[in-house]
């Protein structure tokens, strides 16, 4: 977060930010995690080298029409490393309402063994462990979309790549369809030449270094999208690259979906571990922090890039394929620095701060609920469990007690959560404590009559909550003029990753999968709170 200046005469929103925790990327390929911050509107970029010197790939302007994709190359944004209104399309929840999101968090996961891999032609195949992935996963998806294309988009039949490359990008020859791919650690669809490739020498090793197994994948099926695109008239001819970057990313996120639930020869995926690693692909091919989504090469936040993902994954093919321009405007929260911030996007924990945030948050529930919200007490606590409420102890380290309607929190561990590790590449900030504290309160405004809000409804809804709080948050708010730092919605999905806290109930207790829980947040930030009453109704 970050305190804004009162100035006459200028906007005092965030107009950009870092990004947090992502990886390389076609047109600007980092060779470590995305260290620097873009600043905008300044005529200043500062950003690392890319590995090897390579061009920019996929320079692309125009908008999306019916007809042939342009010879350009569309590949994903792979680097190391907001807005209210509705979205157009029908948002499915994954979980205890209405979708039941395939195996459990503990089900078998990752690359099935015993299973003969896959024979497929490919330029340049060195059968490495990397290529041998490829070839599997593109069979895969294949099989998927031979599947799932017709019962979508009837009279359409699914046909391939006319060619597959594998590379090295550290090898001074490398090269596919004509173009020179030495120092390019990259995966993309070339439309010029109906193509797919990727790069065997730094890019899937380092992902799955990173990320884990199923990032390759990720990124492979997110390549195999832009290839859908083609074969249903998806164009480029005015729209923006991030509008198809987010079809694309929908596309990987239906093609998990049907993994989820079994019909994959290759691979398993869970609720558990798997779904935060693909989860955890999408974060970490978003754009460098501080890029802007106006800017010509832009594919998204990691929050942008994992919520098409969601999209996908909870509603199939159909979805993607609607996503348009009007949509993207309406819910794109990528924006960018106009200067370089302080202490990489981050303000001090203190309790002076938490009381400030507390502030906004209370100001916030008392604008939409109006005098049915009672501001709860805060207070601070030692130990490991939060203050008893009614004879249990509570959750750490922050916690919500509707009885005596008080918010407690352990101030050192909430230091320790907030306390960005990284620099900018850190996927950890102050965020990631505020984002507990904002469900708590959340949980707060859920108890008119003195009740402890129990349930996964209370918790997803408390989770929601946060998130339409913190698109509120984008102006300054409050007596300290606090603002959304455009790193923060990053801080805040990898901490719904990393813990289910945010998405409890008063007990601290869920049955929800991370799933549920990243949606819910998304849904709060770009559809607002009415919808997560509506939403997340118990």
């Amino acid at each position: 977060m970050r305190a804004v200046p009162v100035r006459r005469g200028r906007p005092h929103g965030c107009p950009g930010c870092p990004r947090v925790g992502s990886g390389p990327r076609v047109s600007d390929f980092r060779s470590g995690p995305a260290s620097s911050p873009v600043v905008s509107g300044e005529g200043l970029r500062i950003v690392g080298r890319r590995a090897g010197g390579g061009q920019h790939v996929g320079s692309t302007t125009g908008r999306a029409r019916r007809r042939g994709l342009p010879a350009l190359m569309i590949a994903l944004a792979v680097l190391v490393t907001g807005c209210t209104s509705a979205v157009s399309g029908t948002a499915m929840k994954i979980g205890a309402a209405t979708v039941d999101p395939g195996p459990s968090a503990e089900g078998p996961n990752g690359a099935k063994a015993g299973v003969a891999p896959a024979d497929l032609k490919v330029t340049g195949d060195a059968n490495t462990e990397w290529d041998v992935q490829a070839k599997n996963t593109l069979a895969d998806l294949e099989a998927f979309y031979t599947q799932v294309l017709p019962e979508n988009f009837p009279g359409t039949t699914f046909k391939g790549p006319d060619e597959l490359f594998s590379y090295d990008s550290e090898d001074s020859s490398a090269s596919a369809c004509g173009r020179d791919l030495y120092g390019e650690a990259n995966a993309a669809y070339d439309p010029s030449c109906n193509s797919i490739m990727w790069d065997r020498g730094v890019l899937l090793p380092r992902m799955a270094e990173e990320v884990g197994d199923l990032a390759a994948p990720t990124i492979l099926a997110h390549e195999m999208g832009h290839l859908v695109q083609y074969l249903l008239g998806t164009t480029f001819d005015g729209e923006t690259v991030i509008m198809l970057e987010q079809q694309a990313d929908c596309y990987a996120g239906a093609y998990w979906r049907w993994v989820a639930d079994g019909n994959s020869t290759y691979y398993d995926l869970n609720q558990g571990v798997g779904m935060r690693e693909v989860l955890t692909a999408m974060m970490w091919t978003g754009d460098p922090v501080g890029m802007t989504a106006s800017a010509e090469q832009a594919h998204g936040s990691g929050f942008d890039r994992s919520l098409a993902f969601s999209l996908g994954y909870a509603n199939g093919v159909k979805r993607c394929d609607e996503i348009d321009q009007a949509e993207v405007d309406q819910r794109i929260t990528e924006a960018g620095f106009t200067v370089i911030p302080k202490d990489f996007g981050n303000v001090d924990i203190t309790e002076d701060f938490i009381d400030a945030v507390a502030e906004t948050l209370n100001l916030y529930f008392e604008e939409i609920l109006g005098a049915t919200y009672q501001a709860p007490t805060l207070t601070t606590f030692e130990g490991t469990t939060g203050p008893d409420c009614n004879g249990t102890p509570g959750t750490f380290p922050v916690s919500y007690c509707g009885s005596t309607n008080t918010v407690s929190y352990n101030l050192a561990e909430l230091q320790r959560i907030g306390t960005p590790n990284a620099g900018f590449a850190s996927t950890n900030g102050d965020f990631s404590a505020v984002v507990l504290l904002a469900s708590r309160y959340a949980l707060a405004a859920q108890n008119p009559g003195g009740q402890n809000p129990l349930g996964n409804q209370a918790g997803l809804r408390a989770l929601c909550y946060s998130g339409a709080w913190a698109s509120w948050m984008k102006e300054p708010r409050g007596p300290q003029n606090l603002a959304l730092n455009p790193t923060d919605l990053n801080k805040a999905v990898y901490q719904v990753m990393e813990s289910p806290l945010a998405a409890s109930d008063t007990a601290g207790k869920t049955s929800t999968f991370v799933i549920d829980q990243v949606q819910a947040l998304y849904i709060g930030v770009v559809q607002g709170a009415t919808e997560c009453y509506d939403f997340y109704a118990a």
